[in-house]
């Protein structure tokens, strides 16, 4: 009890609190439990499997510690629904232009038929039966009808982008390999000029939206990008840089 009074007294001395839209947050709400349910709903958005985290809880119900992953699906979800209206093919095409929302079994089918790459999905077939680990065109993504890429994948793009540019320099300066060897290591102009096409096209996209919609994507996509698991056996970008910008390079 002691401990609540001091609480009490310390946030009612802070200064005013905002929230994301600049509307004052009564400061009643903020109690010592929040930080005992904030510190398990970043675990659960974070992936922490349940069973760790009804550890670290110390509950004695596996179905108390759910309910946070709960809260996490419909976050997942609804930020699934106001993105996936921008998922793009390789050549730039949009594929939902009519989506809404979607239904739960699309939902399901979205997950079971697709596979996470570095910088896109892909839902051709035997790789996605593979978990992401054979690809039966040695993952010349930007060439596939099989993939897909959104909005929250722009920060990979680019970084894949810069990863294309840097190894094509690395090789034609490499003076070791066989011409034979480092034309076929050296990434193809196509790719990189595909690879430019689709980046321009989704910031473009993005551009076209009003100052709300960008920053209903941006929530979208920070969801997304928190949760989102890393596919062994994929090739590798270097890290996207910590903020998720989604408007254009300058």
């Amino acid at each position: 009890m002691f401990l609540s009074q001091l609480h009490r007294e310390w946030v009612r001395t802070m200064p005013a609190l905002l929230t994301v839209a600049g509307e004052e947050f009564d400061k009643s709400r903020v109690t010592l439990y929040c930080y005992r349910h904030s510190y398990a709903q970043r675990h659960a958005d974070a992936g922490t499997p349940v069973d760790v985290l009804r550890e670290l809880m110390g509950h004695k119900t596996l179905g108390t510690t759910q309910t946070y992953y709960r809260v996490t699906e419909k976050r997942t979800r609804r930020a699934v629904d106001r993105l996936v209206t921008l998922q793009f093919d390789r050549h730039g095409g949009r594929l939902w232009d009519q989506a809404k929302a979607l239904l739960d079994h699309e939902h399901a089918r979205m997950r079971i038929g697709q596979v996470a790459l570095p910088f896109g999905i892909c839902a051709e077939p035997s790789n996605v039966k593979a978990g992401g680990h054979a690809c039966p065109f040695r993952f010349r993504c930007m060439g596939c009808d099989h993939f897909r890429t959104d909005p929250s994948y722009l920060p990979d793009l680019r970084a894949y982008l810069d990863t294309l540019l840097r190894d094509r320099e690395r090789l034609a300066a490499a003076g070791e390999l066989d011409d034979w060897a480092r034309a076929e290591a050296t990434p193809s102009e196509e790719e990189i000029t595909r690879l430019r096409s689709l980046i321009r096209r989704v910031e473009s996209d993005l551009e076209a939206l009003t100052a709300e919609d960008r920053e209903e994507i941006r929530r979208a996509t920070a969801v997304l990008r928190k949760s989102r698991p890393v596919q062994l056996g994929m090739p590798t970008v270097r890290p996207a840089a910590g903020d998720i910008r989604i408007g254009r390079d300058q």
